[in-house]
């Protein structure tokens, strides 16, 4: 006789989710997960509202999220209305995305995926089993913060980044100052990748997903969505392509693609497709229990990245620049970005006074969704004949694995 076992709350993820787990009699025979934060209505919310307004309730999304949601809408609003940004302002803006990365990547290590490999349940017993490593991950993860700060005028929500430019571009000796602390933590990464790398897998092997990532531009920008079919489309054509579906058992909704093949978004489809030979040779494994592997090493990237950016800045000199003025009228802009966890969308359609009368978002987490879903099934197979303890333990370790950010995708 079949029953379900609802697993509490998922724990050390953004927002709110659960895993069912059917049984018959003692064996666990599939697996379900609900991502039941309630609806929050956003695109909703943009209808009615003047082109410059969007960014800043684009932001509101998410309070991990919100450097890259405003860039994402910022983009596609500038696409709407014919605004061409400055390279000044491409670079700041190309820094604070990547300040987000490391501030996200450093948390997840760290903080939420961190205990699963050492046997403890959360920040407390990494404090009491290895303080020096939790501490390490912490200051990383304000270093990221600061930052956005510096770039955004504040860690979360930032309001320096605007339509056709910034507000106040940061002084030399702050971008400096910067570059000092990224040197700073620049070999606790290094070190991070060793020590990641040794952890023993906690998941069983799983197939591995066909995967898809932003390209056409600087790391994680770009214009188009690659795909390890061999696939490129346009970002124009990327939301059709997804397809987004409203299903029952979720509160967002789900990518189902072209029908035939489920694809998966995040750092591990973005190290595949780019392949930095220096790591390429690390990842015999490319199913998603590598997906730690995957966050320490483009963690390293973010640092680099954002080290490189500086100097461009200093190199430069920083110019006092007022934001492009816009002339509102008819447009539609799409814009595709990496957020932390994957491929973001953000898409606007204005009227002639330029208000917005359509907006559409697709995030990292609603994407996965189904890749997530297919992962928890080959997971049931693989432990099939485990007891329910270990099985509920490795169904939460696996959701966690693709560091859900489930507050996005009931945007």
């Amino acid at each position: 006789m079949s029953n379900v076992s609802k697993l509490d709350l998922l724990t050390r993820v953004e927002g709110h989710g659960s895993v069912e787990l059917i049984r018959d009699g003692e064996r666990v025979v599939d697996a379900r997960l609900n991502l039941l934060e309630a609806p929050r209505l956003f695109e909703a919310l943009f209808v009615g509202r003047r082109f410059d307004e969007i960014a800043d309730i684009a932001c509101r999304i998410c309070a991990i999220c919100s450097t890259v949601h405003k860039v994402a809408a910022l983009q596609a609003v500038e696409q709407a209305m014919g605004i061409n940004i400055s390279r000044q302002t491409g670079l700041l803006r190309e820094l604070a995305v990547q300040g987000g990365q490391i501030e996200s990547h450093a948390l997840h290590i760290f903080c939420l995926a961190l205990p699963d490999y050492l046997g403890v349940s959360g920040i407390q017993g990494l404090a009491a089993c290895v303080p020096e490593k939790l501490k390490m991950g912490l200051r990383i993860k304000k270093l990221g913060n600061h930052i956005q700060e510096i770039v955004g005028g504040r860690a979360i929500h930032p309001f320096n980044l605007l339509v056709g430019g910034v507000g106040t571009v940061p002084e030399a000796d702050q971008l400096q100052r910067l570059k000092d602390q990224l040197d700073a933590v620049s070999d606790d990464v290094t070190s991070s990748i060793t020590y990641i790398f040794g952890l023993k897998d906690v998941l069983p092997p799983l197939a591995i997903h066909s995967y898809c990532a932003v390209s056409g531009g600087p790391p994680l920008f770009g214009d188009r969505l690659n795909t390890s079919t061999e696939i490129t489309i346009p970002a124009s054509s990327a939301a059709a392509w997804l397809n987004e579906k409203v299903e029952p058992h979720t509160h967002a909704k789900v990518s189902r693609f072209d029908g035939t093949s489920i694809f998966m978004v995040g750092p591990l489809a973005r190290l595949r497709l780019s392949e930095p030979m220096l790591y390429a040779k690390y990842f015999t494994d490319a199913s998603i229990r590598s997906s730690l592997k995957a966050r320490v090493i483009e963690l390293q990237l973010a640092v680099e990245r954002a080290q490189f950016l500086i100097g461009q800045l200093l190199d430069n000199g920083q110019e006092k620049e007022l934001a492009v003025m816009a002339i509102p009228g008819n447009g539609e802009g799409v814009s595709v970005v990496e957020a932390p966890r994957g491929v973001l969308l953000h898409s606007y359609r204005f009227n002639e006074p330029g208000i917005c009368i359509a907006a559409d978002i697709i995030t990292p987490t609603a994407i996965n969704q189904g890749a997530i879903a297919m992962s928890l099934k080959q997971l049931i197979l693989e432990l099939d004949g485990a007891g329910y303890d270990e099985v509920r333990k490795a169904a939460e370790i696996l959701v966690r694995s693709f560091d859900p950010c489930i507050s996005c995708a009931v945007h």
